[in-house]
């Protein structure tokens, strides 16, 4: 190979010894500024002919020369950054040197795809897209609430409403399930993240427009929940012999951690002003302050108060029925007093039949005293916020006051005992072996509340529907 002319710069050194800025395109504010120069560099070097295209194939482990120049190492280097770019496929090849690659691309033999071994796929494969179909026809209308949008972005990619072309992200929806790969599955939560952010500073410029207190996001609970909802799509695939379980992808992908919750149980005059509050305002304040004590009360979630019926209120047992999270149904333990005044309201507002709802609007006028829906809670708990700014920085909802409930029957009788309270599966060994009874739970929810509860004088009686 002939050396350059004296005075001259071999082609590799006038790219590495290059000053100009790379590509303004490049999104440089979110990478380490080697990164765009690492590809600047390598581009420039393919598109004169110096790299052959087909050193971005090899391994971005290749180890580096142990004997060389300062200028081979740092184009060695440069080389390893643009690999794992490729590799972690967020970056395309054919965009580096199109001139290159794409009579390479038009001229290589056509793939003949390779059925998959019944090892792999047992039963009939299933795209990505139909897959989330099934997957979410089989969760309950809460479930498929949070779930739905990670399983779809999975599909069709994002953002939703963007064309083909414009995705930053462009999904699986068309390939089968069992070519998925966890390192895509990975790449995919790092588009969960940004769609997290973006949407939490979005909401955080909304309310600060109206000055309205705002809180940071970590996209945490977002990245938490949407490996949940993937797993639950993979599961369904591998039960119905879409794939072995040794090849769902969902499985190697962490869970990432819920951040560490900052809500505490409300201090008593806090308490105080949003029963004052309830009580005094709104089109039904008798109506939201059962909603309120059936929180505080029972540790109700959205979920249970909505499907209460006149025949999950038992006034033998002194219990109600809360049928919440993945169909799960519990008799919960009430004071006597509570279950008398809650069945008295429910029959007041037109509760005759078993399956009729407890919580009803109020009839007025022309208006017919049909159950209530989600929008209560947001009712309730909008008002609430902007009447009070303790309110307002701390987003007080359903949840904040079902989580002082079950802090409060902690610090009055024992964690095991709030578990069972709040119907939380055992979260160490500790817990399996030190559960709580029944009787406890009737016991401090009295010591609490007040008044009575049969299971502190005799056994519990289970009921037979």
């Amino acid at each position: 190979m002939s050396s350059a002319p004296r005075g001259t710069t071999p082609p590799q050194q006038e790219y590495l010894t290059s000053t100009s800025q790379p590509d303004p395109a490049f999104p440089v504010h979110c990478l380490d500024p080697s990164v765009p120069e690492a590809v600047r560099l390598v581009t420039g070097l393919l598109a004169d002919g110096v790299l052959p295209i087909g050193v971005l194939c090899q391994p971005s482990s290749c180890p580096a020369p142990t004997t060389a120049s300062q200028a081979v190492l740092a184009l060695h280097a440069a080389l390893r950054v643009v690999r794992e770019l490729v590799e972690g496929g967020l970056l395309d090849p054919a965009a580096l040197a199109p001139a290159l690659t794409l009579p390479v691309l038009a001229t290589a033999p056509a793939v003949v795809p390779v059925a998959p071994s019944s090892e792999m796929v047992p039963g009939e494969r299933i795209t990505v897209r139909d897959l989330v179909t099934k997957a979410a026809a089989g969760c309950t209308p809460n479930t498929r609430r949070t779930y739905f949008g990670y399983m779809q972005l999975l599909s069709e990619g994002w953002p939703a409403n963007a064309a083909p072309e414009d995705k930053l992200f462009g999904g699986f929806g068309d390939r089968y399930a069992d070519t998925v790969l966890p390192s895509e599955l990975e790449t995919a939560l790092g588009y969960v993240e940004v769609r997290a952010l973006l949407t939490a500073f979005r909401r955080a410029e909304a309310r600060e427009s109206v000055e309205r207190a705002i809180r940071t996001s970590d996209a945490s609970g977002a990245k938490y929940n949407a490996v949940g909802a993937w797993r639950r799509m993979f599961k369904v695939a591998v039960k119905d012999r879409h794939m072995t379980k040794a090849f769902d992808p969902s499985q190697e992908v962490d869970k990432p951690k819920r951040s560490e919750g900052t809500r505490q149980a409300l201090e008593q005059q806090q308490l105080d002003d949003m029963v004052r509050f309830i009580e005094t305002t709104g089109d039904d304040p008798e109506l939201d302050r059962f909603i309120v004590d059936t929180i505080l009360i029972a540790g109700a979630r959205r979920e249970g108060i909505l499907n209460l019926t006149l025949s999950g209120i038992d006034r033998t047992e002194m219990t109600v029925r809360l049928d919440e999270k993945f169909s799960k149904v519990v008799d919960q333990p009430v004071p006597d007093w509570f279950v008398a005044d809650l069945h008295a309201f429910a029959v007041a507002r037109g509760a005759v039949r078993p399956g009729d709802p407890v919580f009803r609007k109020r009839a007025g006028g022309k208006r017919a005293g049909g159950p209530i829906t989600g929008r209560r809670f947001d009712n309730i708990f909008q008002r609430l916020q902007a009447a009070y700014v303790w309110a307002d920085v701390e987003q007080v909802t359903a949840h904040t006051m079902r989580h002082h409930a079950i802090s409060v029957v902690e610090r009055a009788s024992s964690k095991a005992v709030s578990l069972r309270f709040a119907r939380h599966e055992p979260e160490d060994a500790n817990d399996r072996y030190s559960k709580a009874t029944d009787k406890e739970v009737a016991q401090v929810v009295v010591r609490v509340h007040g008044g009575d509860h049969p299971w502190i004088h005799r056994d519990r009686r289970h009921r037979r529907d």
